[in-house]
């Protein structure tokens, strides 16, 4: 080999190759290495695929040809050299053939995808429709022909002839990931074996840049002669690779084996804490990024509370039995206690809503706030016209700390003049405290009392007075909602079970009906929007028989008309705490009534909602608790003969509200297995359809005269004050519905804020973690170890520090670059002549066997951190922070 010599500037001769070699005392098993390398790979990751899905393929084809190519490009890769080209023309011929055979691979594509689908949101339903069965076989063997094809070509290519992880990693990934994201289980054993091969690839791509290791450099300098270090050993990155995966797979191996010898269990805490945590990974999921983290780190133990109504985001439920609240009512109750936090007016993407602060500018909302009635009100007045004793109970809820910024009211609470509402949907006490309210309310069974009231009076009630007996603005109120008729009375029709003395002889029940005759047309207005999809249609469509056409003049008909879709919903559905999430493609009410058709809480009372407002029944979404008659019989007596029960986490719910004619919003309970007895939250199957009666309706008239009235009806125009504060969402003392409201309206912004903040902060923590690394490597190596290595070390942080400042030593030789050095910056980043000592200790430490002192190695290393220190103070704002945390050099 000719050889050229290069005269240096110090006159130093320097030859441009240096050969060594080294006997061989072992065999060179090198390429057996990385030819095992590759086999765990290809091998891993097909069996690791295989085993979370259920395809249909030929067995034989597929073992045959993947046995084949792997066999056939392990060849090429081992014989290396000019068998490589034969190896470029096979990737041509691989891609020129998918392109001649896309057709096929599409298909396979689809059935597979089918197969993944029904897996991971355990659905019976294609996602890809209409293909012939016929096709399924040939096409999937020809996609897995292909795929192994292309893993051959890569993992044989990027493990033997050039070690590198980026696209094995890229290949195989993906196919595995499919399954994890989606909570599908790997084979233990397969899923190991293809991650300790992604290790061995990035530990031989990765451990050492050449073959030969022993410190900086693999030569040391004596005078004009270079000589292999002493210490220089051959690595074989190969065996290295080897290493990795049999330290995988042993230390897998042993820990499984000395669990199992040694009977270890965890405890139920730590078990209930790995569920947790399991399942918050498991439903992470960025389309709900906020919610999300508030599940992780609530599973962490770190209460991070945050509402969202995304739905069906959660794969499954998975109740800790912990107590959320704790409530204290006087005297026993008949039927199920709805506690109310939250309600939901707008379906839209997949996601209930609150109404835009907009929809509240109908007038009826000031008469609500000038007379302190409101739609809150309507159905326990209403039943106070009915009943004769309406049964009144008093309640005191207080929540656990994690639930501490909820506020949970039941429904029929008296409106005791100390109540701010949340424009027509929730109830707030004015006076709350975090954590501990108290209400009065009805506690019978308002509802199904109703009903089986009017069972018995068919018809309708109409009730008759005078305009002038009004105060101008109710009269005003009456006019504009059309109940005023030529003769200048005021004509109400309401359900023949009211009595019509308690609406005459009570002003404030007459405002009540008034005021609800007029929020019947916003609820109707509101209340009835459905999303003007195709998903929506397909659901009309299937449930046509108990939504179309049907008569919900009055409530009764309308409970009748509910109790269809109930029926119905629990003929063709199922309950289940595990149904999978559902495709952010789909739509939640579609895929779950027809695909998926089992659900919990949410799905049920979603889906009425949404068939209600087909049926021409206002309705919303509601959740909060439920607390039912077995669980008030099962708490704690008291010795004032109160009864206090612990509200456990199971007892969160969502139902729908519906507005009832005649009576306003009420809790509907549409989920299987809820009663007002008791829960049974274990899945169920589907029921048989009840038939469905209806009862046409007959009009009978009552008409009241003011002569004929008592004395006690006549009203004064005076009008009504009260001392109720009626909140809307620009008042002060709704805040916390403001927020949520704004929550709700900005939740996409957000959660892209959220991303960008945590990615800021990812990014700041690898910076902040990268800078405290590199100080305290550089201390080490600066203040401690051998004195020589101190010398080399302080140099090189000085030529760092020097080329912020474009001092550069590679045109001149080191006493010249110490001369300009001293020239430009002595005196003013250090003392003049200290850069030229630290050049001349470095060099007499380099090329001399003089050993430097302690003390020159201290003087130097004050040196260089004066020239740090000074630099950092002469930067600006921008050039500090680039010194400080992107070069590190202070």
């Amino acid at each position: 080999m000719k050889r050229k010599n290069i005269q240096s500037a110090n006159g130093i001769s320097i030859s441009d190759s240096i050969v060594m070699s080294v006997k061989q005392k072992h065999a060179n098993l090198r390429k057996v290495y990385s030819a095992a390398i590759a086999i765990f790979g290809f091998i891993s990751v097909i069996m690791a695929f295989l085993g979370m899905y259920g395809l249909h393929y030929n067995k034989k084809a597929v073992v045959l040809s993947g046995t084949i190519l792997l066999a056939f490009y392990l060849t090429l890769s081992l014989i290396g050299g000019k068998a490589m080209w034969i190896y470029g023309a096979s990737a041509i011929v691989f891609l020129f053939s998918a392109y001649k055979k896309i057709s096929k691979l599409v298909i396979g594509y689809k059935f597979i995808y089918n197969i993944i689908y029904k897996v991971s949101f355990d659905s019976n339903v294609n996602y890809y429709k209409h293909l012939k069965a016929a096709l399924e076989l040939p096409t999937v063997t020809m996609f897995f022909i292909f795929y192994m094809w292309l893993l051959a070509i890569v993992i044989c290519f990027f493990t033997v002839c050039r070690p590198n992880p980026v696209l094995p990693i890229l290949i195989t990934f993906p196919i595995l990931e499919i399954g994890l994201y989606n909570g599908v289980k790997m084979p233990v054993f397969w899923g190991i074996l293809c991650i300790a091969y992604w290790l061995a690839v990035m530990a031989m791509s990765t451990i050492d840049v050449g073959e030969y290791s022993g410190g900086q450099s693999g030569f040391v300098r004596k005078n004009n002669l270079f000589f292999p270090k002493r210490h220089m050993k051959l690595k074989v990155t190969e065996k290295c690779g080897m290493l990795v995966i049999g330290s995988v797979m042993l230390t897998a191996l042993v820990s499984v084996s000395v669990l199992k010898l040694a009977r270890y269990e965890r405890s139920d805490s730590i078990n209930q804490k790995r569920r947790d945590i399991s399942d918050a990974v498991e439903d992470f999921s960025f389309n709900n990024f906020a919610e999300s983290i508030s599940r992780l780190s609530s599973a962490f133990g770190i209460n991070f509370d945050y509402d969202s109504h995304k739905l069906g985001t959660n794969s499954r439920i998975r109740y800790k039995n912990v107590t959320d609240l704790t409530v204290n009512i006087e005297k026993p109750v008949s039927g199920a206690i709805y506690l109310k936090d939250y309600v939901g007016s707008v379906y839209e993407n997949n996601q209930w809503d609150v109404l835009p602060s907009s929809a509240y500018n109908d007038s009826i909302f000031d008469k609500f706030s000038k007379y302190g009635v409101y739609p809150q009100d309507f159905a326990l007045n209403s039943y106070k016209m009915m009943s004769p004793d309406p049964t009144m109970n008093h309640m005191r809820v207080k929540t656990s700390s994690r639930k501490r910024k909820h506020v949970y009211v039941p429904y029929y609470s008296v409106n005791d003049g100390h109540t701010n509402y949340i424009t027509d949907t929730v109830v707030l006490p004015s006076d709350q405290k975090a954590g501990d309210n108290e209400y009065d309310f009805c506690s019978d069974k308002i509802v199904e009392n109703s009903y089986n009231l009017s069972l018995s009076q068919v018809g309708i009630t109409r009730i008759s007075f005078p305009l002038s007996s009004l105060s101008p603005d109710l009269a005003d109120c009456c006019k504009m909602y059309g109940l005023v008729q030529e003769d200048e009375y005021v004509v109400l029709d309401c359900a023949s079970i009211v009595e019509p003395n308690k609406i005459l002889n009570d002003k404030n029940n007459i405002i009540s009906v008034i005021l609800r005759e007029g929020y019947r047309d916003f609820a109707y207005k509101t209340y009835l929007d459905v999303p003007d999809t195709k998903d929506m249609e397909e659901v009309r469509k299937l449930f046509s028989d108990v939504v179309d056409n049907k008569n919900v003049s009055t409530f009764k008909y309308q409970l009748e008309v509910l109790d269809g879709i109930k029926n119905k919903l629990a003929a063709t559905c199922t309950y289940s705490l595990d149904p999978g999430r559902t495709p952010s493609s789909k739509d939640f009410v579609n895929d779950f009534l027809l695909e998926k058709k089992n659900g919990f809480c949410t799905h049920f009372a979603t889906s009425l909602v949404m068939l209600a407002r087909m049926a021409g029944i206002p309705a919303r979404y509601a959740t909060g608790y439920v607390v039912v008659e077995n669980d008030v019989k099962a708490g704690q007596k008291n010795a004032d003969g109160s009864i206090t029960v612990n509200v456990k986490d199971s007892r969160s719910h969502a139902w729908a509200e519906v507005y009832l004619e005649d009576i306003g919003w009420v809790p509907f309970e549409c989920t299987p297995g809820y009663t007002s007895e008791e829960i049974n939250i274990q899945p169920t199957q589907a029921a048989e359809t009840t038939s469905e009666t209806t009862t046409s309706a007959e009009q009978t008239t009552v008409s009241v005269s003011s002569s004929s009235a008592p004395s006690t009806t006549k009203l004064t125009t005076t009008q009504v004050t009260t001392s109720y504060v009626y909140v809307t969402p620009s008042d002060e003392d709704s805040v916390d519905y403001k927020f949520k409201l704004w929550l709700s309206k900005h939740s996409k912004a957000i959660k892209r804020i959220l991303r960008f903040v945590i990615f800021v902060i990812l990014v700041c923590a690898v910076i902040l973690l990268r800078r405290y690394l590199i100080l305290k490597i550089r201390k080490q190596k600066l203040s401690t170890g051998k004195i020589s290595d101190r010398i080399i070390n302080i140099y090189s942080y000085a030529e760092k520090l020097l080329d912020v400042m474009n001092m550069r030593s590679e045109m001149c030789n080191y006493v010249k670059f110490s001369s300009e050095v001293e020239r430009y910056h002595g005196g003013i980043y250090f003392d003049k002549g200290d850069f030229k000592f630290l050049t001349d200790v470095t060099l007499r430490t380099k090329y001399s066997k003089t050993d430097p002192t302690s003390e020159e190695a201290d003087k130097c290393l004050k040196t260089v951190e004066q020239i740090s220190e000074k630099l950092y103070n002469k930067s600006n704002f921008w050039q500090k922070l680039r010194f400080k945390y992107i070069n590190v050099l202070r």
